[in-house]
């Protein structure tokens, strides 16, 4: 590369690592993005969980991005990048989609880009570690290295095309994780939804998938959709039987909350204020959230028939508030 074209890929990585941290609202945000045909940032992993004294898997670091329009994407020659360094200009570059593949990203795929000494996925750290991720996931490791560049406390995920240019960049920092995680070893960053700006905390969170800390190759914990109900506290059904028959055995607790970083609070009460179940109990959570009730105490206990009383506090980082109370039916 010419030093003219690599001041000019330079001006170009440093220009597009500078966080919006202006105001916007979810539907401000999605509209800004809205008829998008090239790929988005949609995951990033930058904080793993990796020991050499334990026998359990390493978890590698991964970004992840998704095809939001219409028409196929060929990935050939594209890449991702770190933030250059202020007094050196040096950056690292991974190709990701070297010619003669299969790069193609399909409407709607997501594609997981990971490292990996090999290249190779059959055994990855990735597909070892993720073990939902199915045969045709779409995933392209970068050989010869074993971790990205990305700091911990913060950096700047650009996303490059096969010209250099930059389709598009987060510059983040450890606060866009949900405050309310008192670690967040192992747990990605997501955004609400694919559409929203890459580049603004507003957008992102961390990932409430408790199993894995992520979720690479599939729809993110937190994701909220472009148009939600009003109705942020659902429980259904409005009577419920937990006597094992297979009919109604669970009471559906249904949380949906403007895109934010929540402490959530779901307890249930009998009809005289005593407490008898913690659900959640200032548990982080992303806008949407699906919990279940089964009829019983804390101790396991199943209680009798008779109304409860379903409770739901969500302080979001914003500064919102939600609370709502439901009364609902148990038969035995």
């Amino acid at each position: 590369m010419s030093p003219y074209h690599l001041f000019v890929l330079l001006f170009l990585l440093l220009t597009a690592c500078v966080t919006d941290t202006g105001d916007k609202s979810f539907s401000e945000t999605l509209s800004r993005q809205d008829g998008r045909t090239t790929p988005v940032l949609n995951e990033i992993l930058f904080d793993p969980l990796q020991s050499s004294t334990d026998d359990l898997p390493d978890q590698p670091d991964f970004v992840e991005i998704y095809n939001p329009g219409t028409t196929p994407v060929d990935l050939t020659g594209w890449s991702i990048t770190d933030r250059p360094s202020a007094t050196t200009g040096k950056y690292y570059r991974y190709y990701f989609a070297p010619a003669g593949g299969n790069n193609i990203l399909e409407p709607g795929q997501y594609a997981v880009i990971a490292p990996e000494k090999n290249g190779q996925i059959t055994g990855s750290r990735l597909t070892t570690f993720y073990t939902y991720l199915p045969n045709d996931s779409r995933i392209f490791l970068v050989k010869d290295y074993k971790t990205f560049s990305f700091n911990n406390d913060g950096d700047c995920v650009s996303l490059l095309d096969q010209n250099g240019t930059v389709i598009d960049s987060a510059n983040y920092t450890a606060n866009w994780h949900n405050p309310a995680n008192k670690s967040t070893k192992r747990i990605s960053i997501e955004k609400f939804n694919p559409l929203m700006l890459s580049d603004t905390p507003l957008s992102w969170s961390s990932s409430t998938d408790a199993q894995f800390g992520g979720t690479p190759g599939k729809t993110n914990s937190i994701y909220a959709p472009p148009t939600r109900s009003e109705d942020i506290f659902n429980l259904s059904p409005g009577t419920f039987s937990p006597n094992g028959d297979g009919s109604d055995d669970y009471l559906s607790i249904a949380i949906s909350l403007p895109a934010d970083s929540y402490q959530l609070s779901v307890s249930v009460y009998d009809m005289s204020g005593k407490l008898l179940r913690r659900l959640a109990a200032g548990t982080p959570a992303g806008p949407v959230t699906q919990l279940w009730w089964d009829g019983c105490d804390d101790s396991g206990q199943p209680m009798p028939a008779g109304s409860y009383r379903v409770t739901m506090n969500a302080a979001g980082y914003s500064g919102s508030r939600y609370n709502d109370a439901r009364t609902v039916g148990l038969a035995r």
